[in-house]
């Protein structure tokens, strides 16, 4: 039976593959749909529609928009977004600005500890995408500071680390808002990892439509539970493997989990 992977980055963010390759592989593993939703830019849509037109697989244009609430991360997912929307497209652009800034912000405490680090190694690692910190732990990787990217953010980039700098402020519901806008269906990702489900929960007044219940971080206890939430509060379930390419630090693979085409199916439809 034909699925779908409804989370994966590419090299537009922080994956390590580029949207081409993520596309090809995603067909090479008979996939038939597979959603780019990369860290608050969809610089790679195009790139990866074009290559699915050549490969036969669908891509679902999305993004995965990262927020803060108090000192807790939200994720916010965008499905079916028109990725052209020029209210859309300023904010991230915006975000994306916020994100070199804080790279660079974050480079310079390193350095004022004797880390040596360029921004220079930073953009290299980022290859001309959105820049977060996992370009900052590949740097300190390459630059022998750190033997892997874990260890690289447990020691330097984590809160409370040398290394460690806020982002700026941006809220879910505002990322919500900008999703519906852009004609998208906002869902919040990995559900399990927030910690406190008043978060996301109260998302839904302001448009929330989905939640992601399969995930690779998610146990089969986090499964039931929010496939039991989607059903009450309304929501549609999405899931997927959070793939973002060999060598990335990750233990995800693509299509590991995958969700029926039915489940694509309703997304589209509710983004109509």
């Amino acid at each position: 039976m034909p699925e779908a992977d409804l989370h994966t980055h590419t090299t537009a963010s922080d994956g390590r593959l580029s949207p081409s390759s993520l596309v090809r592989l995603a067909a090479g593993q008979g996939l038939a749909a597979v959603a780019i939703c990369d860290h608050d830019t969809t610089d790679g849509l195009d790139e990866a529609i074009e290559e699915a037109q050549t490969v036969g697989i669908e891509v679902v244009p999305s993004v995965e928009i990262n927020t803060d609430v108090g000192f807790t991360e939200l994720h916010v997912l965008g499905y079916f977004i028109d990725h052209r929307n020029e209210v859309l497209r300023q904010a991230l652009v915006f975000l994306r600005d916020a994100r070199e800034r804080r790279g660079r912000q974050m480079v310079a405490q390193l350095q004022r500890i004797g880390v040596p680090v360029t921004f220079e190694q930073v953009l290299h690692m980022s290859g001309g995408g959105a820049i977060g910190r996992p370009h900052v732990a590949r740097a300190l990787v390459s630059a022998g500071v750190a033997p892997d990217i874990n260890q690289a953010f447990a020691k330097y980039l984590v809160r409370g680390a040398p290394g460690y700098v806020e982002r700026v402020r941006f809220s879910a519901a505002e990322a919500v808002r900008l999703i519906l806008e852009s004609g998208g269906v906002p869902g919040i990702a990995h559900p399990a990892k927030i910690g406190n489900e008043n978060l996301w929960i109260d998302l839904i007044p302001h448009g929330l439509r989905a939640i992601e219940v399969l995930h690779p971080d998610h146990s089969v206890t986090d499964v039931r539970r929010y496939q039991r939430a989607a059903r009450k509060r309304g929501l549609l379930p999405t899931g997927g493997s959070d793939y973002h390419g060999p060598a990335s630090g990750r233990l995800s693979v693509l299509g590991e989990p995958c969700v029926p085409l039915s489940w694509v199916d309703a997304l589209r439809k509710s983004a109509i």
